[in-house]
């Protein structure tokens, strides 16, 4: 029955502060904190490895302050290590797909325009004329990947892929590979203009 206990006890520290964590994680969006880093998935990879470290210094406080003598290092490090992972599970599957998903925009969309009948042309036509055009969808991203240094541009205007940029794109395909996913954005044909009109050349 003290076993039992003391295992109850442990878990409802470790809830206690991840709660906290998550808090903080939530609030250093709404703060003027790294605001110059225009890119959300970096900003909150930052975000996520701070509530990390928020964490640890809740638990730090508790042992301190609640005088309990059985929390380590490691129950230090063990927090660190799982409010970072909930909060970066958490961050990549709702806020970045917020913020990217086309499936979010398109029934965002629908619902706002309820009293309109939609089929799948007008559906395709809005898409690329508001997400991709109005919003600037394809700049705000190509964009990212000059800040980031996996495109950069060349004296003559044109840009070209760094070493970093085809690092992260054999990356990707490995993933795919290991994975399954569908190929087709990871090998997409290279469409070459010439004098007697339009070849597709595949890298598949």
């Amino acid at each position: 029955m003290k076993r039992l206990k003391e295992i109850c006890k442990v878990i409802l520290v470790y809830f206690f502060v991840y709660v906290f964590s998550a808090l903080a994680f939530v609030a250093m969006f709404h703060t003027p904190l790294l605001k110059s880093l225009h890119v959300l998935m970096y900003r909150g990879i930052v975000f996520v490895i701070l509530s990390g470290i928020i964490g640890g210094i809740i638990l730090a406080g508790i042992k301190h302050f609640g005088k309990e003598n059985w929390i380590t290092l490691k129950d230090g490090f063990i927090v660190f290590l799982y409010c970072c992972c909930i909060n970066m599970v958490f961050f990549t599957l709702v806020p970045v797909t917020v913020e990217r998903s086309i499936s979010v925009f398109m029934l965002s969309y629908m619902e706002n325009s309820q009293e309109v009948s939609f089929n799948k042309d007008r559906i395709e036509e809005v898409f690329i004329e508001k997400y991709i055009k109005e919003y600037e969808a394809f700049e705000k991203r190509f964009n990212e990947q000059i800040i980031t240094g996996n495109i950069q541009k060349n004296n003559d205007g044109s840009y070209q892929i760094t070493e970093q940029g085809k690092t992260i794109a054999w990356c990707f395909r490995f993933i795919a590979d290991l994975f399954g996913t569908d190929k087709r954005l990871l090998y997409p044909e290279l469409s070459v203009k010439t004098e007697k009109g339009e070849i597709q050349t595949s890298y598949y």
